[in-house]
């Protein structure tokens, strides 16, 4: 039996910081915006094609995921981020 808590498949609001690597680039803050248990939304200043993968550390923890979608929001990008299974 799991003792990590489960992910709602919806999406929730959300707050706190991440951070992003894709290959070949360094990391880049981003601000979680939502997540649920198949993927996770996030502010950042930088733009990300759809299909490239990624890596999402939030604290002590890592995801693997790709870029879904990316569209400009104010001076910054909302991301879409898929996490791999």
């Amino acid at each position: 039996m799991s003792t990590s808590p489960q992910l709602p498949e919806e999406s929730v609001r959300s707050k706190g910081e991440a951070t992003i690597l894709a290959a070949g680039h360094p990391g880049l803050p981003a601000f979680i915006r939502d997540i649920s248990a198949s993927g996770i939304g996030v502010v950042a200043a930088k733009l990300f094609h759809p299909g490239t993968p990624v890596d999402i550390h939030i604290h002590d923890r890592a995801a693997h995921g790709m870029v879904q979608s990316c569209r400009p929001e104010g001076d910054a990008f909302y991301i879409g981020i898929v996490l791999a299974d």
